[in-house]
């Protein structure tokens, strides 16, 4: 009996050891636990092995989207006046503040008086003229940029033109011209003007005419006659340029090219004058030279304008 139970018992190992070896034979096909008696494995319980995929290391890219209506930097060269600029900036080009430059002024309405006498004829006077005009003017600066003028003087001739048969003479006679100068350097220094202008001009006056050599070459006489006493009024015109210079301090000098026409001129009879005061001789184009003296105006410190290098 004892040798029986010896022989069952190692049956019984020997069964199991074949069972064990069976199972482990199969991977990924484990017994369930209520089936490690018989060494049957259902099908349900085969577990499938996870597949595992490796990411590639590196640094980790995100996506960013591309606005095109974002707005785009530039450089300007130029301030919104149209100035140059010392250095280059950053602007957005949307908020872009360059601007069509304004001819706005930039000095106050009222920016002082010139003070002017003219003395261009004596010059020519002293290069041997006869005849000439002599006038004080003023005009007040308006912004820097026009310039109200009225002009006084008196106009006088001695003379006997070429080529001529008679001697013109006006003693001292009262003349008068109102109008208005345009100056280009308005945003500039005020002590420097380049104008041009327009005048009105008004004299009454008397005049002789005197040695009249009328000849017949049939008689073979020279007769001579005077006319005294003539008068006459004129209106005329006058379209100038001009520069405004400062000398010194407050003093400047001024010149100015004219080109006259005559609006109306009375006759007296059949005789018309020869010299205009103011107006000049048979010429229509004069030149006049000013000593101006400028009375600026008083400016408050917040508007003072700093002076043009």
């Amino acid at each position: 009996m004892k040798h029986l139970l010896t022989i069952l018992l190692a049956f019984a190992l020997s069964a199991a050891l074949q069972a064990q070896t069976a199972t482990d034979s199969v991977p990924g096909s484990p017994l369930a636990t209520d089936q490690i008696g018989t060494g049957v494995a259902k099908p349900d319980s085969v577990t499938a092995t996870p597949t595992v995929t490796e990411t590639p290391s590196g640094p980790t890219v995100t996506p960013v989207d591309v606005d095109d209506e974002k707005p785009r930097t530039v450089l300007h060269y130029y301030d919104k006046h149209g100035e140059p600029l010392d250095e280059p900036v950053l602007f957005l080009a949307t908020l872009d503040t360059v601007q069509k430059v304004r001819s706005k002024p930039i000095y106050p309405l009222y920016n002082g008086l010139n003070v002017g006498v003219n003395f261009g004829d004596a010059i020519f006077i002293a290069a041997g003229q006869r005849y000439g005009s002599f006038d004080l003017w003023a005009n007040v600066s308006l912004h820097n940029w026009f310039f109200p003028t009225i002009e006084c003087g008196l106009g006088y001739a001695n003379d006997t033109p070429e080529k001529s048969n008679f001697t013109y003479r006006t003693s001292p006679s009262f003349y008068a011209k109102l109008g208005l100068n345009y100056n280009f350097l308005y945003k500039s220094n005020p002590d420097y003007q380049v104008f041009l202008g327009v005048r009105a001009g008004f004299s009454s006056f008397s005049y002789d005419v005197t040695d009249i050599r009328i000849t017949s070459d049939y008689w073979n006489e020279t007769q001579n006659l005077s006319l005294r006493g003539l008068r006459s009024t004129s209106f005329y015109g006058e379209a100038l340029a001009g520069l405004q210079v400062k000398i010194v301090g407050n003093f400047s000098l001024g010149w100015t090219a004219r080109w006259h026409f005559n609006m109306h001129t009375s006759a007296d009879g059949d005789n018309r004058p020869w010299f205009i005061p103011g107006y000049g001789g048979a010429s229509p184009i004069s030149m006049t030279v000013s000593a101006i003296w400028t009375i600026p105006a008083k400016k408050k410190e917040k508007d003072a304008i700093p002076e043009t290098p």
